[in-house]
């Protein structure tokens, strides 16, 4: 993700200065103009805005507060940071940056590496309104501008984006619960998606992965099983923090548990269908697709 919305912001016209451990990346972006750091703090000094996004919760603590990290080299500098993490870990990584005159924005992203290259993502952002204004320009070289939104205070970009994930995630599961049901019963499977297409079963999810994923057995990944997990988790840990129960989000967290099981962590999220396979046995793949 971070590849691709890096040549965007050179393309919009932005100086880059950027730190990465692999050579291949760094030989890219120094032909394209950019500047090469050795450290994330070197990446930061007298930049006027740090985009972060990496992993899980501990590796933007990392790159942020540790040894070398971004927020040693970044005072008076506003810091973006796009991954997808708890908003306890925003807000607390937050605090301790203010602390050092270094603003915060969490602004994690949604429409997968496909998105990121065509700088098109949506864009969910918490923080200060007036910091955000500023980082306005910055944002629109990565995402739509349509689909830009200012949702509330540092951590609320985080909520929203757990939100979204869950809703997903969920709809992947039983995405794949439906076509094994069709398949037991002996429907024709590419007109089972067909219908559902054009009927009130239909979604972004299932039109983006129904045929073109789990029916074409195509899991090369827009969207890991393993990251999928992991934010399903995180929603299930917000639910736990706010007592509210997730009952639903909890079974289709179980079914991606599994699929981390079955070998398909580095899968297309798509992948919780071979759950259904693996469990009854049945193929989904067809022949058209």
């Amino acid at each position: 993700m971070g590849r691709p919305m890096a040549q965007n912001l050179i393309q919009a016209g932005h100086q880059l200065a950027f730190f990465t451990r692999r050579p291949e990346v760094a030989a890219e972006f120094a032909a394209a103009g950019a500047r090469a750091a050795e450290s994330p703090a070197a990446a930061a000094r007298d930049a006027e805005f740090i985009v972060t996004i990496v992993t899980a919760d501990a590796e933007v603590r990392e790159v942020i507060l540790g040894p070398g990290g971004v927020a040693e080299g970044a005072a008076g500098a506003v810091l973006i940071d796009m991954s997808t993490i708890g908003p306890w870990t925003a807000r607390e990584i937050g605090a301790e940056l203010a602390a050092r005159d270094i603003a915060m924005l969490d602004a994690p992203v949604s429409g997968g590496p496909w998105g990121a290259a065509a700088g098109t993502l949506s864009i969910m952002v918490g923080g200060d309104p007036e910091v955000f204004g500023r980082a306005r320009n910055v944002l629109e070289a990565m995402g739509d501008p349509a689909k830009i939104f200012h949702v509330g205070p540092l951590g609320a970009g985080q909520t929203v984006k757990l939100i979204n994930q869950m809703l997903g995630g969920a709809i992947m599961a039983l995405v794949g619960e439906a076509f094994v049901l069709g398949r037991a019963a002996g429907v024709d499977l590419d007109q089972l998606a067909d219908v559902v297409a054009v009927s009130s079963g239909n979604s972004a999810v299932f039109e983006a992965r129904g045929k073109k994923f789990v029916l074409a057995d195509n899991y090369q990944p827009g969207f890991k099983t393993a990251l999928m997990r992991k934010d399903v988790g995180l929603a299930l840990e917000l639910g736990r923090q706010l007592a509210v129960p997730l009952p639903v989000a909890a079974a289709a967290f179980q079914q991606y548990a599994a699929a981390l099981r079955l070998g398909h962590a580095e899968d297309d999220f798509a992948a919780v269908a071979k759950v259904y396979e693996q469990t009854t046995g049945l193929k989904l793949a067809t022949k058209s697709t």
